[in-house]
């Protein structure tokens, strides 16, 4: 009885210090890429706001088993094999900036978006940045997710940046 007793306080001791260190982290996460294309700003742009496009270099709408609708060129919805409805939609606030709204049961899931920017010296050479933004609960078990799934996501874009860049020097 007595172990039995020292191990739940021990337990109750460690989640209070786990608790607490998490208040520490931070509650945003901000994940940005970019990577230079070879291609006019109205390229890159025409690429990034026809959403018709993204299934050339995003894997999120290369999935065989979901059906896609795409309602508009700025506008996308499915349900994954797993019956959660999702969108993407597209909104262009600026010459150079693009908001992605990501919606899954109809709750936005975080905010992304694109930055698209020239070169001074060479027309055809374009900075296309990749931004998302995420808030993260007080639960420490989401602030620790935070920590991981920013690596994760710095690696998936990169990737579909590389992918991005080849479809439209190449289209």
């Amino acid at each position: 009885m007595r172990l039995l007793k020292q191990a739940v306080t021990g337990l109750i001791i460690f989640s209070i210090i786990l608790l607490l260190f998490s208040f520490l982290l931070p509650s945003k996460i901000r994940v940005s890429k970019s990577v230079l294309v070879h291609a006019s700003h109205e390229r890159v742009m025409a690429a990034l706001l026809h959403i018709e496009d993204w299934k050339n270099w995003n894997p999120i709408l290369q999935d065989s088993t979901a059906k896609y609708t795409i309602l508009s060129p700025q506008r996308v919805d499915w349900i994954s094999a797993d019956g959660v409805p999702n969108s993407i939609q597209l909104e262009q606030f600026a010459r150079d900036s693009i908001t992605v709204l990501i919606r899954s049961k109809n709750k936005q899931v975080f905010s992304s978006g694109f930055t698209v920017v020239s070169h001074p010296q060479d027309s055809l050479l374009t900075k296309t940045e990749w931004w998302i933004n995420e808030d993260i609960k007080w639960y420490p078990w989401e602030k620790f997710y935070g920590l991981f799934s920013e690596s994760f996501r710095e690696t998936y874009m990169d990737n579909n940046l590389q992918l991005f860049k080849h479809y439209v020097e190449n289209k």
